[in-house]
């Protein structure tokens, strides 16, 4: 019997994603960084604040929103429209909020927004069917798990640390010389005007300097991660699963019999549209 482990773009074992929350003027400071090392990430935001048309003194303006979510260094996704704590206010509450928060910024960006940061953290399962009702398909937590794995479950999704603990995970993370299974994800969120409040935009700097130079990370949105691990559950397999066929228009990567050390495998393309024999 033969594995078959999931690889990110390119083949690579890791990949990396950062988010944050609240869309406020530090963030333009932020993209400023991220654009520099080549970093990828998603900003979510609540339009609470773009009331009539206008853009708060202390947030980043809709046309800078529209600018990023058409950048595809960048993804713009929900995190409620007022901000509520979804745990204490009823489902139909929650929906109305979530969606009418969906609206709203596909409006201002011109695109489609289908992911999801719980505010202040915290959900249930009313609230987890509720952002799935409202068309959803990842949403995060803040608990971290101070791990490298995907999710079971999109819609708890749960990042690896803040950051202000990334820099020590990102050691762990850079050593990570095999996986069990489908690669590693380090996962990163926090909120920008923390940067100014503890003055320590050097740690986010020193952090981007780190890892964009190491060429065994792909570097993604959440909603590129999510596109992508879904994309590769799709693919089709024979009887005997030598033959293996990819319905997708991605392209997608794979370790045939290396499960438990991915330097003793072989690593498989399998084109978009394309069929390949794997033994």
């Amino acid at each position: 019997m033969h594995s078959f482990s999931m690889r990110f773009p390119g083949g690579k074992l890791k990949a990396m994603t950062f988010s944050y929350d609240d869309g406020v003027s530090a963030d333009y400071r932020l993209v400023e960084l991220m654009r520099k090392y080549h970093i990828k990430g998603t900003f979510n935001i609540n339009t609470s604040h773009y009331k009539n048309g206008a853009s708060p003194d202390n947030h980043v303006t809709k046309d800078f929103l529209k600018e990023l979510a058409n950048d595809p260094q960048f993804e713009i996704a929900c995190h409620g429209h007022s901000h509520p704590y979804y745990t204490l206010i009823p489902q139909s509450a929650a929906i109305n909020d979530i969606i009418t928060n969906r609206k709203n910024l596909e409006e201002i960006t011109d695109t489609i927004v289908r992911g999801f940061a719980y505010p202040y953290g915290p959900y249930n399962d009313l609230s987890e069917e509720a952002i799935k009702a409202s068309g959803i398909v990842y949403a995060r937590p803040t608990q971290p798990t101070n791990a490298f794995k995907l999710p079971e479950n999109w819609l708890k999704w749960h990042p690896t640390c803040h950051h202000k603990m990334s820099l020590n995970l990102y050691d762990e993370f850079e050593g990570l010389n095999y996986s069990a299974g489908d690669g590693s994800v380090m996962y990163v969120w926090g909120h920008s005007y923390e940067f100014d409040n503890d003055n320590n935009w050097n740690l986010i700097e020193t952090l981007f300097e780190r890892c964009h130079k190491n060429p065994d990370i792909w570097f993604a949105t959440n909603m590129e991660i999510y596109n992508y691990v879904e994309d590769f559950k799709r693919l089709v397999f024979s009887a005997d699963g030598s033959i293996v066929h990819n319905p997708t228009r991605t392209d997608l990567y794979a370790n045939l019999d290396g499960f438990w050390k991915p330097d003793t495998g072989t690593s498989v393309t399998i084109p978009a549209g394309a069929t390949v024999k794997l033994y």
